[in-house]
């Protein structure tokens, strides 16, 4: 480890991380454009973009989780609580302050880069790449957009989109990063990201990538009205400013049942046009009550009263949740 000194001079980007548990490591914000990656998930990624700029890594996790580089061997590049090959390097000048350490990353360092983690503890490790390939991520032409469904249309879901590409190459992800390509994605209820920016890889939250240059896509959105956006991303899903939006209305297939506790559908257990078996596990019982209760605000709900209007009212109220529990019980 070497000596207490100054990170607070001349810094391009900074990093904040931390520990979750003695499990993994977490992004949790970076700021400064030589550098990508996810926040929020467990060992994500880090890409170095740039070289010869000077990084800084805030370590929420110290003292109890030294941070580390290493090469793909194993080898130890720098390191908090060893001495790695680059510590003492005057072009890395390296600068350990416990709680966040800084570093010009060279391209000697570069080219050697390729884990951080945790000198005490194995599971938090994390792929620690460079990538220095130029590309515009504002680029003056070019445009993404949906060729179908229209702007304002109702569809039954599953709804299929077709997208289209002017001026920008679309490819799989597999071809690498290159300028002026890249892949498609699309948002559900979201808003553009910004150019470079990492879009995520989360459907749960509404991001759909097609890294095999798909054109096509078939999403099943929950009934209601969303706002659909297409964005082109490289191939690390860093965003182009290439985007479009259309709001598309998405309704159940005519007799369906609605899903309300994530892919589970309800079933009409007795017959009377309502879905006791709210959560879909094939019987009615108490557990479907809860399901009610917590879900009586979803949208799978609101859009189908009908089909949770147990008391017969017209309507789902709280006190067909009511009503269900006494059912329960008898």
């Amino acid at each position: 480890m070497s000596g207490q000194a100054s990170a607070d001079g001349h810094i391009d980007t900074t990093v904040s991380i931390n520990n979750i548990g003695a499990n993994a490591w977490e992004v949790t914000s970076v700021n400064g454009t030589n550098i990508i990656s996810n926040t929020g998930v467990s060992n994500p990624e880090i890409t170095f973009t740039s070289t010869g700029v000077r990084y800084k890594f805030e370590n929420g996790g110290h003292p109890n989780h030294p941070l580390a580089f290493r090469d793909s061997n194993g080898n130890t590049l720098l390191s908090q609580s060893t001495t790695g090959s680059f510590n003492n390097d005057s072009a890395v000048n390296w600068v350990d302050n416990g709680n966040s350490v800084a570093f010009t990353l060279t391209s000697d360092l570069a080219s050697q880069m390729s884990e951080y983690y945790c000198t005490v503890h194995n599971s938090m490790v994390g792929n620690a790449s460079v990538d220095t390939q130029a590309v515009d991520y504002t680029p003056e032409i070019g445009s993404v957009s949906f060729t179908s469904p229209a702007n304002g249309a109702t569809k039954t879901t599953p709804v299929s989109f077709d997208m289209t590409a002017e001026n920008f190459i679309v490819e799989p992800a597999s071809s690498g990063v290159r300028d002026g390509a890249g892949h498609l994605h699309i948002l559900i209820d979201q808003p553009a990201l910004d150019p470079g920016e990492v879009i995520p890889n989360n459907e749960s939250n509404g991001y759909y990538h097609y890294g095999d240059g798909s054109t096509t896509a078939e999403v099943d959105l929950e009934p209601g009205t969303h706002t659909v956006r297409v964005q082109a991303g490289d191939a690390k899903h860093r965003a182009y400013n290439l985007t479009d939006s259309i709001e598309v209305t998405a309704e159940l297939p005519e007799g369906a049942p609605p899903s309300v506790v994530g892919d589970n559908v309800p079933t009409d257990t007795d017959g009377d046009g309502t879905y006791e078996d709210v959560n879909g596990d094939g019987k009615f019982d108490i557990v479907d009550v809860q399901a009610t209760f917590e879900n009586r605000e979803s949208s799978s709900v609101q859009n189908n009263q009908e089909a949770f209007d147990y008391n017969g009212d017209g309507e789902f109220t709280i006190v067909d949740v009511n009503r269900l529990f006494q059912d329960s019980q008898s």
